[in-house]
């Protein structure tokens, strides 16, 4: 059951993602390659627990494609600059993999993110 904190938590998440959404918006592409980032909310994480990656460090960036590897469930669209996942039981796996596809009118980037499961 989540508590207020919890709830209080996700709120600034999701404001801070609607913010470095507008700020690279705004600070579009301008003909410039595009650099993939992305960063973790925690070190580690266990089976159960939801994943924030924020990639609102990334340079140049016009679109975002998140895609969930095994063991992870995707809780949004996968196309905006942050994203959440729930992580799922994976027998013999001790992370978790996320690729983010990052795109403007001039460049691709792809990275992989990976969460240790503990």
């Amino acid at each position: 059951m989540s508590t207020n904190f919890e709830k209080i938590k996700q709120m600034k998440y999701l404001f801070l993602a609607s913010v470095a959404l507008l700020a690279v918006t705004f600070t579009s592409s301008c003909g410039k390659k595009v650099d993939a980032c992305a960063n973790f909310n925690e070190s580690a994480y266990l089976v159960n627990d939801t994943i924030f990656l924020d990639a609102s460090c990334s340079e140049n960036a016009d679109t975002y494609l998140w895609e969930p590897q095994a063991g992870l469930q995707m809780l949004g669209s996968g196309n905006a600059v942050t994203e959440r996942f729930i992580v799922l039981p994976l027998s013999g796996s001790l992370s978790r993999t996320i690729d983010l596809t990052v795109t403007n009118s001039k460049s691709t980037r792809k990275i992989s993110k990976s969460a240790v499961v503990l």
